[in-house]
């Protein structure tokens, strides 16, 4: 439906997207996903046909919108910086995009309230957007973009200035909208629980270029390579340095403190005989992946010592040093260590992820449980 075939766009020096290839399916949720300065509200002003590409076209519906003006796309977008008008009330700003559409004053009534109840600004309806606050601004903006009917909704940042707990109201209100709407959806977010919780699929951008596209499942327990693994959860993947050995005739890593060994799994003895030693290996684990205890065992067998811990009441983070190597595990609240004990972590072919030269090679096989009561 809305296609993006080789999309550059430079700023001076500044390669803001780099040949962008990137497609979004009709009623389909698709977030734009990365860190400051990675090329996502450009990436949506070029769909939007509010910035012209150097090079590289936006096709929808298999037609290229080169020379047609924002106006006429059909597309309907909120803005991060809000652009609301100053001079009309919460009512007139929502009310703005159904009037140009030639709606009747009745049907305008109608959706207004309606979409002011969704958002929980109904009370704020006759005030001006200098008299909100900023998290009511955006959530003005939001209604003005998904007031009317378009064929593709760009949302940048639409709820990044809520407190959290609308924010994740917020998030809930946006899908169902959206869902009930049957929209096509292109959504900017630098939150990676937000991109998780709507999309579809999302798309990890960063230096205007594409890390990955997939589904959340994909991104997060199947990321592409080290940065996407390192950006994608809270806490981030930790990673550590490795040297693959052969002792004993069994694949194994040699970590950064040269005295411990974790296995390898055969699949990377097979990847080096394919490729060669990489440059570097490295191994990543998510803190959630990783037991603990305070002796050593068959299977907790790599030694840690205790900087920190972050008590977050549910859940305790607690941040460890393998040599100079720094690395996180979740714990129940109820467990605690002090700084400079010495734990004993399980690092294996069963919970690591590993990346030679950056990329991914091989991710811990996946058990689903269900629980009997669940079904």
């Amino acid at each position: 439906m809305l296609e993006l075939r080789s999309l550059t766009k430079k700023f001076d020096r500044t390669i803001a997207v780099n040949k962008l290839d990137l497609a979004c399916k009709q009623n389909e949720f698709l977030v734009i996903f990365g860190p400051a300065g990675a090329g996502k509200s450009t990436t949506l002003r070029l769909i939007a046909g509010i910035l012209e590409p150097d090079s590289g076209e936006v096709y929808f519906n298999g037609a290229n919108l080169k020379n047609v003006p924002p106006e006429r796309r059909n597309m309907s977008m909120a803005f991060e910086n809000y652009a609301l008008y100053s001079h009309l009330s919460v009512y007139e700003n929502l009310a703005f995009p159904l009037r140009a559409k030639k709606f009747n004053d009745q049907d305008i009534r109608t959706r207004v309230q309606e979409m002011a109840a969704i958002l929980q600004i109904s009370e704020l309806l006759e005030r001006r957007p200098g008299f909100l606050s900023g998290g009511q601004r955006q959530r003005v903006a939001l209604g003005r973009a998904l007031i009317r009917d378009a064929a593709v909704y760009l949302l940048d940042e639409p709820i990044s200035h809520l407190d959290a707990k609308l924010r994740n109201r917020m998030r809930g209100e946006l899908k169902a909208v959206c869902a009930h709407k049957e929209a096509t959806v292109v959504h900017v977010t630098h939150d990676y629980r937000e991109a998780m919780a709507l999309s579809d699929r999302m798309t990890v951008l960063n230096k205007g270029r594409i890390m990955q596209l997939g589904s959340p499942d994909d991104v997060f327990h199947r990321p592409a390579n080290e940065f996407v693994a390192g950006f994608v959860g809270d806490p981030p993947m930790s990673f550590v340095d490795a040297e693959y050995i052969e002792q004993n005739e069994k694949p194994q890593f040699r970590l950064a403190q040269k005295d411990m060994h974790i296995p390898a799994h055969a699949e990377i003895r097979a990847y080096v005989k394919e490729n060669g030693l990489p440059k570097s290996f490295k191994i990543g684990v998510r803190a959630k992946d990783i037991a603990i205890t305070s002796s050593q065992d068959d299977i907790h067998h790599v030694a840690a010592e205790v900087f920190v811990t972050e008590k977050m009441g549910y859940q305790n983070i607690l941040i460890a040093h393998i040599g100079q190597t720094q690395i996180r595990v979740i714990t129940p609240p109820k467990v605690a260590f002090n700084s400079q004990d010495t734990v004993w972590l399980n690092l294996d072919e069963s919970n690591v992820h590993v990346f030679a030269d950056g990329n991914a090679v091989l991710h811990p096989k996946r058990e689903i449980k269900l629980s009997t009561n669940s079904i």
